[in-house]
């Protein structure tokens, strides 16, 4: 009776942290949304606006690069009505106080603010397209703010880092990225960097593909940070058409979600599986005929000896009670390669309309939802 109330009590108290730590999980969720979609824009108090010429004269260097920026060649009427100067300040705030007490505490600094007041400079511009999600998405509640991975100033040798690291890519978007895709995105996400290099993978060190293609780090209403509005499938089906049907036959796998099956960052197994044919199958599709006993099974019989009949179904073999010989059911073995048969073959040599078909399978039980073609 005491073990069984002790293990009463291990299990509730098992039950009682888990609770307590997903409570707490989505306690400290719901915190970081809060703080994301509440930060403000730090105030330098008593500072006044005096222009980037001002700037000029102790970050010559800076200004130069920033003026042959997206952002150094907004004119002054392309200015946003919630922003009350243009140029360095617009980002940095008034600096008249930074300049007469030439103290960097009296200028903002984005690189050193909290992540969601850095990116709350950014938002008071990038409001729409695809940076409307930001304060709610991942990047943003896990404090990764626009200057983690955008360099607003410009002037920095992408080239020389794509060399270094031997990707291949023909071109580089003028995005005011810190490093080049998807170099930049594989400076956090090292398991998906190592996927790429697996023999199977999308082309995306190949240059023919960027992470951007399927992903918007800036936030979406698919996971993970997809680039649709949709579903997960609707994404893959802009390159993979052949695969979106609607069929008469549909394999259920494939309309549910694609990645019940492929891994798109890339896989050891053929084809983007998570693994190869057929364990990928068996995984939710029992071993059928293959691996049972076939048509042409034989019957082996033990101990067979010539000049003795004995009825269908049985063999001369010793009695198994008396030790003496006499006629003992014969020994029903199945095909002894029906196992290699079924872990060696593809299931797709037979059923090769894997993703769905519109066809018919006429000589197999169950007709067209086979898959056989």
């Amino acid at each position: 009776m005491k073990e069984c109330r002790w293990k009463g009590f291990s299990f509730l108290l098992v039950v009682s942290v888990l609770v307590v730590f997903s409570v707490g999980a989505c306690t400290s969720m719901k915190e970081a949304k809060k703080e994301a979609e509440n930060a403000k824009v730090p105030v330098v108090e008593g500072a006044k606006y005096v222009g980037s010429g001002a700037c000029a004269d102790c970050h010559e260097g800076i200004v130069e690069d920033f003026k042959r920026t997206i952002h150094g060649r907004i004119a002054g009427f392309e200015v946003k009505p919630n922003m009350v100067a243009e140029g360095c300040e617009a980002c940095h705030g008034p600096a008249s106080k930074h300049i007469e007490e030439e103290d960097p505490a009296y200028i903002l600094n984005p690189a050193k603010l909290e992540p969601a007041q850095a990116s709350a400079i950014c938002s008071r511009c990038h409001t729409d397209g695809e940076i409307m999600d930001w304060r709610g998405s991942e990047h943003a509640l896990n404090d990764v703010s626009c200057v983690k991975c955008h360099t607003i100033h410009g002037k920095k040798d992408k080239m020389a880092y794509r060399e270094k690291l031997g990707y291949r890519h023909k071109h580089v978007k003028d995005t005011l990225l810190k490093r080049p895709e998807p170099e930049l995105c594989f400076t956090c996400h090292k398991e998906i960097m190592a996927k790429t290099n697996y023999p199977n993978h999308h082309p995306v060190k190949e240059g023919k593909m960027t992470c951007s293609e399927c992903h918007n780090p800036h936030g979406s209403i698919v996971e993970p940070l997809l680039k649709t509005d949709e579903t997960l499938n609707e994404l893959c089906y802009k390159c993979h058409a052949d695969k979106e049907g609607p069929f008469a036959f549909e394999h259920a796998p494939v309309v549910e979600n694609c990645t019940i099956c492929h891994d798109p960052h890339g896989s050891v197994a053929d084809n983007l599986l998570k693994q190869n044919e057929p364990y990928i199958c068996i995984q939710c599709h029992g071993l059928h005929f293959h691996s049972a006993i076939r048509p042409d099974t034989n019957y082996i019989v033990n101990n067979q000896e010539p000049g003795h009949s004995c009825p269908p179904g049985f063999a001369w073999n010793p009695d198994p009670n008396t030790g003496g010989p006499g006629c003992a059911p014969a020994v029903v073995m199945p095909n002894s390669h029906a196992m290699q048969m079924v872990m060696t073959t593809r299931c797709t040599e037979c059923h090769s309309a894997i993703h769905g078909s519109d066809l018919p399978s006429l000589a197999t039980p169950g007709g067209g939802s086979r898959l056989t073609r």
